[in-house]
């Protein structure tokens, strides 16, 4: 009798623990860099790839996506474009852009959405500077299914594997990672334009 009581009571704790680990995170906001340059010097310096004059512009707008006290954090991977696209937001925000392993490595997106929900409050939100590439598996560690690919913007497999986004003008919204829901509920994609 204990032991079948003690079993329940460690299920029900284990079930709470799950269903507070998921909502107990921030919003999750991602974009892609901006429009970088046509050419660039060479391969070994690809993470050095400028923005363009259209991706300055564009960073440009994104500042105007968020109000003032709207963000708790930006993170963005170590590459120019991607702190570049995230700067005039950072400046409006007073933030200071972090770098994040997990805009780039696939392999680091579990270990930071975990460490997310241990440093921000539900109340709270972060915006994420990624990658065409990496955005898709943001995406799909946070939960959204399979059945939401089209929707969110998702490109078919390149011939080298990647999932992949196409575009600079979409922000992507995560309200609860590793929600377990239906359908595309937790997720939002929305267009920013650029003004002429």
């Amino acid at each position: 009798m204990y032991n079948r009581f003690s079993s329940i009571l460690l299920t029900i704790l284990t079930i709470a623990a799950i269903t507070t680990t998921v909502s107990a995170q921030p919003t999750i906001y991602l974009v892609r860099h901006a429009e970088k340059l046509p050419t660039w010097l060479a391969e070994e310096l690809a993470d050095f790839h400028p923005l363009s004059d259209a991706g300055v512009g564009r960073a440009q707008r994104l500042a105007e996506q968020f109000k003032i006290g709207s963000l708790a954090a930006i993170f963005s991977s170590r590459t120019t474009r991607t702190l570049h696209t995230a700067l005039p937001l950072a400046q409006k925000l007073g933030l200071a852009v972090e770098i994040a392993e997990a805009c780039s490595d696939t392999s680091a997106i579990d270990s930071f959405y975990a460490a997310l929900r241990q440093r921000f409050k539900p109340d709270q939100a972060v915006l994420l500077v990624s990658h065409s590439n990496i955005i898709p598996y943001l995406l799909r560690r946070a939960g959204l299914p399979d059945g939401c690919h089209q929707e969110m913007g998702f490109k078919p497999l390149t011939e080298d594997g990647w999932l992949v986004i196409e575009g600079y003008d979409n922000i992507w919204r995560v309200d609860r990672v590793g929600w377990k829901g239906r359908g595309c509920d937790s997720f939002t994609r929305k267009k920013f334009v650029m003004r002429q």
